[in-house]
């Protein structure tokens, strides 16, 4: 189900004016008419539905009304939204405690396929995504040759979470090299993540795997980090920097994967270990 993402907290009366992209994405996108209802997520990440309640046009203005009690406050943080008619599921009103914070480290790919990436690790509940500029990679792709693509990299992030109705707030973080990831995962890892260990994966090609996915989830941490290579594959030695930086190879069993496929298919394989861990637990 969608979801529309609002930058500002709605006044005491539940009313929000919305105006330039916002108005955009409204009007051309949802087309939605006065009357319409929608889903809103406030900035603090609690979803509330909401009614459009007049467009002025020539102003190119849209006034939202919030409804039901996260408008008038009686909800608290956290409050479930009841589904309405018409709706088959609603997207969760916070993220769950139990949802696991994964961080991508990704290699930049060419073209559309980081875009790919991006929105499908941002439908998935991605935390962060940090484009990573390896020694394969083209820096015609990178991110850091203008702002442009940038904000288009943050605008797919966004549409993604207003199309999934993501509870998550994917961020994207600005492009690094290898050499970064080191520091920038210690710092992460550093981090309260529950009382238990972050884990860092590698996926490789290459069957350099010591463990199973299986027994470095097993202790069910909170924060998982996986860095996925480019086409071609990661250097031998950015592979080796990942290793000092704390990262375990794991390789899939699997056909030969797409950059782009391996990414999703990490993710997936991630989380639902995660979120599915009290059912497959490892004996001690």
């Amino acid at each position: 189900m969608r979801q529309f993402l609002v930058d500002s907290d709605p006044g005491p009366d539940g009313l929000l004016t919305l105006r330039g992209k916002d108005y955009r994405y409204l009007v051309q996108v949802l087309r939605l008419a006065p009357g319409d209802r929608l889903e809103i997520r406030l900035p603090n990440g609690i979803l509330s539905p909401a009614r459009l309640e007049s467009l002025d046009r020539g102003g190119k203005a849209a006034l939202i009304r919030l409804e039901g009690s996260v408008a008038t406050g009686s909800g608290g943080p956290g409050h479930a939204i009841s589904p309405q008619a018409g709706v088959s599921m609603s997207a969760p009103s916070t993220v769950s405690a139990d949802f696991p914070t994964i961080i991508l480290f990704q290699w930049i790919l060419k073209g559309p396929k980081m875009d790919q990436v991006l929105r499908q690790a941002t439908e998935a509940g991605v935390s962060l995504i940090v484009p990573v500029l390896g020694d394969r990679c083209l820096a015609a792709d990178s991110g850091g040759v203008g702002q442009a693509k940038t904000e288009r990299w943050e605008r797919i992030v966004r549409e993604a979470r207003q199309q999934s109705g993501s509870a998550v707030p994917t961020r994207v973080w600005d492009t690094v090299a290898p050499d970064a990831l080191g520091p920038l995962w210690a710092e992460r890892a550093g981090e309260d993540h529950g009382g238990t260990e972050p884990v860092a994966i590698t996926l490789t090609e290459a069957p350099l795997a010591r463990k199973t996915l299986h027994e470095y989830l097993c202790t069910r941490p909170r924060t998982v980090a996986l860095a996925i290579g480019p086409e071609g594959g990661m250097t031998a030695g950015e592979v080796e920097r990942l290793r000092r930086a704390g990262f375990n190879a794991v390789h899939f069993r699997t056909n030969i994967l797409r950059a782009e496929t391996a990414a999703l298919y990490g993710i997936a394989a991630v989380q639902t270990l995660l979120l599915e861990s009290d059912k497959w637990r490892l004996p001690e």
